[in-house]
């Protein structure tokens, strides 16, 4: 009877171990999951916010930066380059969170033509 019991405590406590391990990775997981969107939607902001600009004055490609929720956010644009009479620019946004020992960084890309 005692092993009997013996045997369904290590068991049991077997399956707690186990229990806690998944807990604490879908903690992590959880938080990756969140500082992804956010550094996504620092660089989406900002990237939005760079191509207005850009609407205005096709040759405005002064980086410009912010700090979005407790992200960094940057877009930038390349050098205009002119072809056929159509003027076009690259616009790169890069959105970074850091928190709870965890960097996520995001980059988006698109082409201004005008």
């Amino acid at each position: 009877m005692l092993l009997s019991v013996l045997f369904i405590m290590v068991i049991l406590s077997a399956l707690m171990a186990a229990m806690v391990t998944l807990s604490g990775q879908s903690s992590r997981q959880l938080v990756y999951e969140v500082q992804a969107l956010k550094a996504r939607l620092t660089a989406e902001s900002l990237l939005e916010r760079k191509v207005f600009d850009l609407l205005n004055t096709i040759t405005q490609i002064e980086p410009i930066t912010a700090n979005i929720a407790g992200c960094e956010g940057e877009a930038s644009g390349s050098a205009p380059r002119e072809t056929a009479g159509v003027t076009q620019v690259r616009v790169i946004a890069t959105g970074t969170c850091t928190g709870s020992g965890l960097t996520v960084v995001r980059h988006i890309e698109v082409e201004v033509i005008e």
